[in-house]
């Protein structure tokens, strides 16, 4: 289990602040960042990789990946990251112990804190807070190359490429369904 800790993004410790919901292939693009010399990863990244923007400043250039929201929640759920991921998106804690009952409950219209999350960063570059850059996923390398050259940070995607999704199906709680049942109709424009 993480931590307890700073939940604050320390700018000094990163070149890139890659954030995302959860479910969409970040740290794979991360680990191929950071074997590239691009420090995206400081020593608090569990409690800060789904983190909404604070609204000030960071000052340093942003990447949020994003997309393909109904397999990500199964994706997040299947690998038991689903109620940790809410807690982090919607409150900004590291809290897995809170069921996700207390969620739906709490926030009925985003109880996974997709909007919340996604909104946060779409005021901040509309705001020009930060250098902001929006990724969807699945995404091609060039895609992602794209992306990160807008927010002024060059990576060769040699060797890089997105694996295909798992697709276990194992049973889903009734929270898990509710939860699919409000996204079902959910996209972000960015």
């Amino acid at each position: 289990m993480q931590p307890l800790g700073p939940s604050a993004v320390n700018a000094e410790s990163i070149d890139v602040w890659v954030v995302s919901h959860g479910g969409v292939a970040s740290n794979a693009l991360c680990d191929h960042m950071e074997k590239n010399g691009i420090r995206t990863r400081p020593e608090n990244y569990g409690l800060i990789c789904h983190k909404q923007h604070p609204g000030t400043r960071i000052g340093k250039p942003i990447l949020v990946i994003h997309g393909d929201y109904l397999d990500a929640i199964k994706s997040m759920d299947r690998r038991k990251f689903l109620t940790a991921n809410a807690a982090k998106m919607c409150l900004g804690i590291n809290a897995p112990e809170i069921p996700l009952s207390r969620f739906i409950q709490s926030f009925p219209k985003d109880p996974v804190g997709f909007s919340m999350f996604l909104e946060s960063f779409k005021m901040a570059k509309k705001n020009g807070t930060d250098n902001i850059a929006f990724l969807r996923y699945p995404y091609t390398n060039d895609e992602a190359v794209q992306a990160l050259q807008s927010i002024d940070v060059d990576l060769d995607m040699t060797g890089f490429a997105l694996r295909e999704r798992k697709k276990k199906y194992s049973p889903r709680s009734k929270d898990v369904k509710s939860i699919l049942e409000t996204y079902a109709d959910f996209d972000f424009k960015e």
